[in-house]
């Protein structure tokens, strides 16, 4: 007989009720779970956003109407854009060169 502590799923009383990625927790095609990392949902949706203005970036839209379309300011769109901060855990470098030009350069945003 066995003394100790049953951690098996099937003695618990547990409904796969999944999240707002997956219906199924069990069955998520995520590596791991956005709740066991840290601001993992926050983390997230900043990158899907991230994405998003640089889908609107690749079709014209000027940095203005982007960040219009988000609530955001200007230059949470650059920040987005240059992939700084935007949900991969890695904020940009100060030492790199920034790809998106000056205020005093010929610029779209």
């Amino acid at each position: 007989m066995y003394e100790g502590n049953v951690d098996v799923i099937e003695y618990v009383n547990w409904k796969d009720g999944g999240c707002d990625l997956h219906p199924a927790c069990l069955e998520c095609p995520l590596p791991k779970c956005i709740e066991e990392e840290p601001r993992g949902r926050q983390r997230r949706r900043l990158k899907c956003r991230a994405e998003a203005m640089k889908e609107m970036r690749g079709q014209g839209r000027s940095g203005r109407e982007i960040a219009g379309a988000f609530g955001v300011s200007t230059r949470t769109v650059q920040r987005a854009l240059q992939g700084r901060n935007n949900g991969n855990g890695h904020k940009h470098n100060k030492n790199s060169k920034s790809q998106i030009p000056n205020k005093g350069e010929n610029s779209r945003l």
